[in-house]
This record gives C-alpha cells, sequence and structure tokens, in this order.
C-alpha cells in the first residue's frame, strides 16, 4: 500500500477522533527532546541545525538555567554543536541559572540567579537564530525568566521574539517540560493516581511521591501538555491524570522518549518524531474521570505512538507513517497470547512500548490486554489496553535500522483495582 493510501486509510479514522490545535501564526519551530540526548543521535542535530539555518549560519543561545552544573551544561552543549560543524563564535552562553557549580573556582553560578532581567543578554538572544535549553530541574527556569507576578523577563520575551519570527526553540528533559503552557513540575505515575495534582507547592524539590506537580510552563508548544523521560520512567500515568485533571492543558498530551525528539513547524502545524523512540499521544476528547473509593478510574482515552519519520498533523489528526511501513493488520507478526501480568515472576519484562506493539496492535490473538502495578499490599492501578474497529498499526524493520511502530487510536483505561493475598500456608 503506497503512503498516499495510508494517509487516506488513517485519516478518515482520525477526522472526527482528535482534538484540533489551531495556534496563532507562528513563523518558528520547536525541537522538544525527551532527556538523553545522545551527541551522535544524528537525526536529532541535523534537523536542530538545518532548522536554524545551517552550520554556517545558525546562532545560539544556551540557556543552562535549570541545570545543577549551568557551565559544564553549556560546554558540553557546545562542543556537540562544533563537531557538527557549528562555528564557536555562533554559540552564547545566557548565564542564567541558580545553582552554583563547585567544579567552577571562579564563578558562582548562583549570582546568576536575576539575569533574567539583563537588557544584554536579552539583546544577545534576539539575534540568535536558535535558543536551546538544557536539562535539570524545569522550576529554575520558570523562576529565573518570569517575574514574581507572572510577567515574562526581558530574556524570555527575548526567547519568544526568536520564535515568532522564525528561530528555532528547543530544549531536552528540563528543557523540554517547560515548552508547554500547562508544565508538570514532577511527580511519579503512581503518585499522580493515588494522590492527584498539586498546584500549590512553594519549595524548592517537590518529592516525586506526593502526586503531580502543576504550575505554568513557558507556553511555546501549543497542543498540549508534553511529558519526557516517558517511557524509561513510566509516565503514562502521570502524563494522563494530569490531562484529565487539568482544565487549561488542551486534549492532548505528549509523551517524549528519551533520545528522541518531537519537531514542531509552526508555519505548518504539524508534529514529526526523530531519534531512537518514540512520542506517544494521549487524547481525552471522548475520555471520562470517575472515582472510586477516592481513587480515579480514568476510561477511554485514545492513544497514538510514533517514531521516527512518522507525522501528525495537529489541525486534523491525520497521521502520516514514514516511509516503508506497512499495515500490521491481517499481517500481524506475533500471536502469543497475552494474560494479566504483574511482577517478575510472571517471566514478563514487557515495557509499554512492547504492550502496545507486538502484545496487541501487532498481535493476531490480542484484542485487549491488562497490565497490573501494585500500590501496595491491597491496592493498585489495572492499565487495559484495547483495539478498536479504527485501530491501525504500521511496521517497518531492517537489518539497519531495527524494528520500527506507528501505533494509530489504541484506546486505554487506567482502573483503581483492589488485592487480595492469602497465602496457602499460614506460616506467611
Amino acid at each position: 500500500m503506497s503512503n498516499i493510501k495510508l494517509l487516506l486509510v488513517v485519516s478518515l479514522f482520525f477526522l472526527s477522533l482528535e482534538s484540533i490545535c489551531q495556534p496563532p501564526p507562528i513563523k518558528g519551530n520547536l525541537v522538544i527532546v525527551g532527556g538523553g540526548l545522545e551527541a551522535d543521535n544524528k537525526s536529532i542535530f541535523q534537523q536542530l541545525i538545518s532548522l536554524a539555518g545551517g552550520p554556517e549560519k545558525a546562532t545560539f543561545a544556551i540557556i543552562p538555567s535549570a541545570g545543577g552544573t549551568p557551565v559544564q551544561s553549556f560546554v558540553y552543549f557546545k562542543n556537540i554543536l562544533i563537531s557538527y560543524g557549528l562555528k564557536p563564535e555562533n554559540i552564547h552562553l545566557i548565564p542564567v541559572a541558580v545553582v552554583d557549580d563547585d567544579s567552577t573556582k571562579d564563578i558562582n553560578e548562583s549570582e546568576w540567579k536575576d539575569n533574567g532581567n539583563d537588557p544584554r543578554l536579552a539583546e544577545v538572544v534576539s539575534k540568535c537564530s536558535a535558543v536551546w535549553f538544557t536539562g535539570g530541574d524545569q522550576l529554575r527556569t520558570t523562576k529565573t525568566l518570569f517575574h514574581p507576578d507572572g510577567s515574562q523577563t526581558p530574556v524570555l520575551k527575548a526567547v519568544w521574539d526568536v520564535y515568532r519570527s522564525g528561530g528555532v526553540i528547543g530544549g531536552t528533559s528540563a528543557g523540554a517540560a517547560i515548552m508547554s503552557e500547562i508544565m508538570i513540575g514532577g511527580g511519579t505515575s503512581i503518585a499522580a493516581l493515588s494522590h492527584g495534582i498539586i498546584t500549590d507547592y512553594t519549595g524548592d524539590d517537590f518529592p516525586e511521591d506526593n502526586g503531580a506537580l502543576v504550575t505554568k510552563g513557558l507556553g511555546f508548544f501549543p497542543c498540549g501538555l508534553v511529558d519526557q523521560h516517558f517511557l524509561v520512567r513510566a509516565r503514562i500515568g502521570r502524563l494522563a491524570t494530569v490531562l484529565m485533571n487539568e482544565t487549561k492543558s488542551g486534549k492532548l498530551g505528549f509523551g517524549v522518549d528519551e533520545n528522541t525528539a518531537l519537531i514542531y513547524n509552526g508555519p505548518q502545524n504539524t508534529i514529526r518524531v526523530a531519534g531512537v523512540s518514540g512520542v506517544t499521544i494521549l487524547n481525552k476528547a471522548d475520555a471520562r474521570i470517575s472515582y472510586k473509593q477516592s481513587q480515579p478510574l480514568i476510561e477511554n482515552i485514545s492513544l497514538t505512538y510514533l517514531e521516527e519519520g512518522d507525522s501528525y498533523d495537529a489541525a486534523t489528526g491525520i497521521v502520516t507513517p514514514a516511509e516503508g511501513k506497512q499495515p500490521t493488520r491481517g499481517k500481524e507478526h506475533h500471536s502469543d497470547h497475552y494474560s494479566c501480568h504483574a511482577g517478575v515472576l510472571s517471566g514478563n519484562q514487557d515495557t509499554f512500548h512492547d504492550l502496545i506493539t507486538i502484545d496487541l496492535i501487532d498481535n493476531k490473538v490480542n484484542d485487549t490486554i491488562q497490565n497490573i502495578t501494585p500500590v501496595n499490599k491491597t491496592s493498585g492501578f489495572m492499565l487495559t489496553l484495547r483495539k478498536t474497529d479504527s485501530s491501525e498499526g504500521f511496521y517497518s524493520s531492517s537489518p539497519s535500522h531495527g524494528k520500527h511502530y506507528t501505533v494509530v487510536h489504541i484506546m486505554m483505561d487506567i482502573i483503581p483495582v483492589n488485592i487480595l493475598v492469602t497465602p496457602l500456608n499460614n506460616k506467611y
């Protein structure tokens, strides 16, 4: 089947299913990396530099505000850019930070906490074609780039000027979390499901088991929530919880895996994926949330998963699989029955990626699969994933590039469950 036919098939499913993202006209682009960006990830770095004008013309402002080692973060990223052909004089440190790095004996980076107000730094930023935010703690970035009353500092206004005028804004890890209007500041999936969202925390280090911290982000990405380190840190429950509870988040949530980028094209209002893993898109348009014994029951979230080369039209919800991918329907590669698994003794070490690909969309026999995560000895949450008539999968494989999937419109429920453990031997 040709890509044109694939596009037609997928669009028929999605025109009535996905929410519409219609942002104000933006000339710029975003490169949102889920953390763990490796220096040899040519796909991401080459696209980032190309969007900034190419190696000869690109000028970068690097803002290490989130980091605990700001100068080291700057030097590390600068050297990577140089290895891809950028001129050293076109790479600028924007000294905004709150944490002093003990390894830099002659510099106290904590004195940079108010530098977001420096008009000279804002001028440097405004003349660049790209702005990059390093990893660390996203709350440090928002604290240094917003005034206490919520207004923008001159440096943040300059970043927006670069974006609106056609430049590229990028970031990894914490630098990805800041991209959406509503920002996830901390918390795990279990904490989010068990304790809900927290919006009024004022301390420096948010306890990860308290819930999901939700605050104001920088707002560059207009299409929904962003979460990062998504697959490795099992953040599907966190993103789903915040998406269902936060009315200002829009209808879409985007989970970006490590060493992977969500690349947003502002003029075209489209998304494409680059890197080694994928981007998960949650749509709550037809979802609902209720509570059972104070625990959330989340039903009917639509889930789509994209990998390198896949694209997504944010205005229509149309998914276009990467060139060379073929439909899995009727040609599934797997036929292992999946029972409800939990724990290492099951012999099942599936990741969330495995659940939605080899266990479900690329499987002849499974239409619904379930996975239980205990919270304590008596309760937990059961994740249910199921195909519908409009679910589609696409697959490609090669010796040099491995296996790649696209998963379109499977449904997800997160169900609170009681766990009853009754040992047959009274000794226990």
